[in-house]
């Protein structure tokens, strides 16, 4: 496998065939998004039983919408002026062309003078001036048309309103009923908001939080402990915080993420282009290598694939990017990095399979796992050998589809380490070819199918077994 840097292709209507997916996957799509934002239950029920009877592993992520602060309803729009006053109200009865309500029950609770409303991704911004008992009255600093349901943002105030909704609550339940392999939290602001949401999920299924708020850049280190992995949703964010930081963030994020041993995602507009074109820009290209180079696990696709012209050709070139990146970048800076986490036993061999693996001329580390966290470390450590691992578990199956240079393969339960290191043996010599007296580090827990920490390091000569 050339390509480590592993791709998350969001679903819609560009790809919304059994037809499509497949050409999607084999492009080289490793994960598969569904943006439960949009789409009814019935299409997302389709979309899985389409992609589970390929023929190729992929993994399925659900992305719950979270809460939706939107403008009221219009009859027509209105155009805001610079340096004009308006009321802000969240009664849709006080409607009209003077005034803009926001859908949001608490609005004269949580929002105080001097703090900013962004409207339509920063489109439009105003500027709390005064906060009376109905209403507030707001100075416009960026004027524009205003629409009916404009998406509102407050990245000045701290919202009362749950990161789960009544809606996200049952996406849940139904996203574990499809099977899904991780769950992607909208409108994270603290560790306490994915403590919530792992209460709705069963304990296999991974989850990663979205950054995409400035009060989640404020808590991110605990927001990671919380997580199984991050995405750095750099659209919302650079709604929340100047575009000039969101560099500089999203190599924080990525850092802090690798630093606990965490999975990252990097994610908007990566080939935003493509949505019309069937090339790539040159900045686009920067910006993905940029983040391959920071050390995140996999990039993603949005409107590329769900909505965009293009959807095939964004994954191929994609592919292709990656790949490159991949091959040139064999000193990367994540290498000097030191992880911490609670698994310390797992990570210490995780460390030590990769410096064996980098100072012996090991062709391959592989590793035996249950719950996948063994590969995830050894991956974090970005050895130079290709990371093979076998697992008995589906779900761990699917969800190594998301580590950065893993390969996996399916095996039945088994009973003793002889035998572990026997498949591997077998598998290595017939389906990538290994020569004999080849080297390979084995890791594993002992004794086998158990979720117990990794507690087991060898190196092993093919044909030895």
């Amino acid at each position: 496998m050339t390509r480590k840097t592993k791709i998350v292709a969001t679903i819609g209507p560009s790809v919304y065939s059994k037809d499509s997916l497949n050409k999607l996957v084999e492009a080289g799509a490793n994960v598969l998004r569904l943006n439960f934002s949009h789409g009814t239950y019935d299409e997302h029920e389709q979309t899985v039983q389409w992609v589970r009877s390929m023929n190729k592993n992929v993994a399925i992520m659900q992305d719950i919408q979270g809460p939706k602060i939107r403008t009221g309803t219009l009859d027509k729009s209105i155009n805001l002026n610079v340096n004009s006053d308006i009321d802000i109200f969240n009664d849709e009865s006080k409607q009209n062309e003077e005034s803009v309500v926001i859908n949001y029950e608490n609005l004269l609770r949580d929002i105080n003078e001097g703090e900013r409303i962004l409207i339509d991704d920063g489109k439009l911004g105003l500027r709390v001036l005064k906060k009376e008992k109905n209403k507030l009255t707001a100075t416009v600093e960026i004027g524009g048309e205003l629409r009916s349901h404009q998406g509102v943002a407050f990245p000045d105030s701290k919202l009362s309103v749950s990161t789960l909704t009544k809606k996200d609550i049952q996406d849940l339940e139904f996203g574990k009923n499809l099977g899904v392999d991780f769950v992607a939290i909208s409108f994270v602001r603290n560790a306490e908001d994915v403590l919530n949401v792992r209460k709705y999920i069963d304990k296999d299924i991974k989850l990663i939080s979205k950054i995409e708020l400035k009060s989640a850049v404020k808590h991110l280190k605990s927001i990671i402990q919380e997580s199984d992995g991050v995405m750095v949703a750099r659209g919302d964010l650079g709604v929340q915080l100047p575009l000039e930081k969101i560099p500089l963030i999203q190599k924080q994020i990525i850092n802090e993420s690798n630093l606990q041993g965490k999975i990252t995602i990097t994610a908007t507009e990566m080939l935003t282009s493509m949505i019309s074109s069937h090339r790539p820009t040159r900045a686009e290209v920067s910006d993905i290598t940029n983040a391959i180079l920071d050390g995140t696990d996999a990039v993603m696709l949005s409107a590329e694939t769900s909505i965009g012209e293009n959807p095939i050709d964004s994954v191929i070139a994609m592919a292709k990017i990656c790949e490159e990146v991949d091959i040139s970048s064999s000193e990367n800076m994540i290498n000097t990095k030191e992880i911490y986490n609670s698994d310390e036993l797992t990570n210490s061999l995780s460390k030590a399979a990769v410096q064996v693996a980098n100072d012996s001329n090991v062709k391959a580390i592989v590793a035996f796992t249950e719950t996948g966290r063994t590969p995830l470390l050894i991956s974090n450590h970005r050895p130079n050998a290709s990371i093979f691992t076998f697992t008995t578990t589906d779900k761990t199956f699917n969800q190594l589809n998301l580590i950065w240079g893993v390969e996996q393969i399916k095996i039945d339960r088994l009973e003793t380490t002889d035998e572990m290191f026997a498949i591997a043996n077998k598998w290595l010599l017939n389906e990538k070819k290994f020569s004999k007296n080849d080297k390979v580090v084995i890791v594993a827990g002992t004794p086998p199918n158990k979720e117990a920490a990794t507690n087991l390091i060898r190196v092993m000569k093919i044909g030895e077994y």
